[in-house]
């Protein structure tokens, strides 16, 4: 059983973000700008703020209330945004403020309201919906402490969720928005069926801590969520040493599991959202999507960043409808949206944006095997007669295999890598694989997934300035742009759920660790998160497998993760130790 550690959250006296506890009642005028650059509000809002809200348990959360001020009684539609970033601002919007081009997201485009990753009240409110911007457990003035998502924190969401349609002007029926953090915990809230909520709208948010965050295949690296907690919010009390608890709990307990939403639970009606290229909730996402139990559920993949889909214009309104169905029993067209609309990025070419899908995993999905081979560096449609090796470094060394695309083929889904290996020097493994397109003339391919045009007034020009740039200092704005999908697993992790497993997507049970005998060979399948791409005849796919994360997804200050790695990483391919990975080939 997981023993959770604390450490004191950054206290409240020490932010320069906290604008400080100051319950009132006050209407924002219509046309008024709320911070330089940004949209002029288009109505009078009116704002409940610091409002006190009480959990089962005593503990109270503080609320922010906007909504029309001439409203009738019972008549609003609630959207309520569950954060821990701070609803008045926190750190990260003041560095959203800093970053090139705004990562996306032009002052223009929102009012300033909006919570970081949240919806913007300026909108909602125009079109007749209250908002609820609630600190959660731990976070800001809240009571409590503050942890990553979990049933506890969808327990609380299902209290203000009843908390919403006791208030006199609420028509009964509470939705959730957000992306991340916001996007995570409703799949927890989603999970305890609170009576009035109506509907979901996760916009990529992971839903497995353990899995989709701190031990993506057994391999520890908290420094991200820990990061999170100690770096992105304030408290009043203590927040959780990720850190801590993730090295001391490596296997699977009863507090992960209490970390994993429960897909099965959610029933609601949703519109789920997910892009193939966020290193943080592409897996989460499109397993909780089709793990739940909603029959009204509906998904788009798109091909750009989390943080410009969710404020973009045609975006926005699209999620309206969805709400306006739903929440206003609106009598508009939403039922026929296609269930599935998914995105196939083609770097160096055209992307799809967009296209209809009857369901995802898409139906006409089929198993294709390469063999990899050590002695050409190649994968190859035929399995290697003869046995070979390859031997690398394993802290800092990687062996690369390429495919070259004799048609144009789409691949849109997981992929599994399964490889025989021995460890020489270590009685463990830490293998990281990646995969990546080139063009015909051996340039890598990558995707742009923030749109830095986006209301400019040249958009050529900064699409331009940002790729050239780029060229030039590769880790400039690195996190705008996509290489492919990865995967990884420590080898004492190996074991196999067989019930869930699939054949394309192995399921750890993380139950017990494994360690390698000296000299001894063990096969070893690696989960690769989903990706849709397509590839045109004469490109080539890239596979490379290292002891070293080639991509991580770390800020400069985040803890790196502890490796297991010394020594040698040996690597098996043909005769009876076939290695090969599957891929997720689309039929035409």
């Amino acid at each position: 059983m997981e023993q959770v550690q604390w450490l004191p959250a950054s206290a409240l006296k020490d932010s320069a973000f906290y604008p400080g506890f100051s319950p009132c009642t006050k209407t924002l005028p219509r046309g008024s700008i709320q911070k330089d650059g940004h949209l002029p509000l288009p109505c009078d809002i009116l704002l409940e703020q610091d409002v006190e809200i009480l959990m089962r348990d005593g503990a109270r959360l503080y609320a922010d209330v906007y909504r029309p001020p001439k409203a009738p009684p019972v008549s609003l539609p609630t959207v309520f945004a569950f954060t821990p970033f701070g609803k008045q601002g926190g750190p990260n919007r003041h560095n959203f403020d800093k970053r090139e081009w705004r990562c996306g997201v032009p002052r223009k485009a929102v009012s300033s309201l909006e919570v970081f990753e949240g919806p913007d009240p300026a909108y909602w409110c125009f079109h007749g919906y209250a908002i609820v911007a609630v600190d959660m457990r731990g976070t800001w003035n809240s009571d409590g402490n503050a942890v990553l998502p979990s049933a506890e924190q969808g327990q609380d969401g299902y209290d203000v969720v009843e908390w919403i349609v006791s208030r006199d002007w609420s028509n009964g029926r509470v939705t959730m928005s957000g992306n991340s953090f916001l996007a995570a915990t409703q799949w927890f809230v989603g999970a305890e069926q609170p009576p009035h909520l109506t509907c979901l709208a996760p916009w990529e948010g992971f839903s497995d801590v353990y899995n989709d965050q701190v031990r993506r295949g057994g391999i520890p690296d908290a420094g991200f969520a820990s990061g999170l907690l100690q770096g992105d919010l304030s408290g009043k009390n203590k927040v959780e040493d990720v850190l801590t608890t993730t090295e001391e709990n490596p296997l699977w307990n009863t507090s992960w599991a209490n970390r994993q939403a429960r897909w099965e639970n959610i029933k609601v009606p949703l519109y789920v959202v997910a892009s193939w290229t966020n290193p943080l909730h592409c897996r989460g996402t499109l397993k909780a999507f089709e793990k739940s139990s909603s029959d009204y559920k509906w998904l788009r993949v798109h091909n750009s960043h989390e943080w410009p889909d969710l404020y973009q214009h045609q975006n926005v309104e699209d999620l309206r409808k969805f709400y306006d169905f739903f929440m206003k029993d609106d009598n508009n067209d939403w039922i026929y949206t296609p269930r599935v609309r998914l995105s196939v990025l083609n770097t160096g070419g055209h992307d799809i944006v967009n296209r209809p899908e009857a369901s995802y995993p898409l139906t006409r999905q089929e198993a294709f095997k390469l063999f990899l081979d050590a002695d050409s560096m190649s994968m190859r449609e035929a399995a290697p007669t003869e046995a070979s090796k390859y031997v690398y470094d394993a802290v800092n060394e990687s062996i690369s295999f390429n495919y070259k695309v004799p048609h144009a083929m789409e691949l849109i889904g997981s992929s599994k890598i399964h490889i025989f290996v021995q460890a020489d020097g270590s009685n463990d493994m830490d293998i990281f694989a990646t995969l990546e397109k080139y063009n015909s003339d051996g340039e890598l391919q990558k995707s742009t997934v923030i749109d830095v045009g986006w209301l400019a007034d040249d958009p050529e020009k900064e699409r331009k300035l940002l790729i050239s740039t780029n060229k030039q200092n590769k880790d400039f704005c690195a996190s705008y742009f996509s290489a492919g999908p990865s995967g990884c697993l420590r080898l004492s992790h190996r074991a196999l759920d067989l019930e869930k497993s699939t054949e394309l997507q192995p399921v750890y049970t993380h139950a017990k660790e494994e360690l390698l005998g000296q000299d001894e060979v063990v096969a070893a399948d690696i989960e690769v998160w989903p990706y849709g791409w397509r590839f045109e005849a004469g490109e080539t796919l890239r596979l490379t497998l290292s002891g070293f994360n080639r991509h991580p997804h770390l800020r400069p200050t985040d803890p790196k993760p502890i490796s297991r790695n010394s020594g040698k990483h040996i690597l098996y391919t043909g005769g009876e130790k076939r290695s090969y990975i599957l891929l997720p080939l689309i039929k035409s």
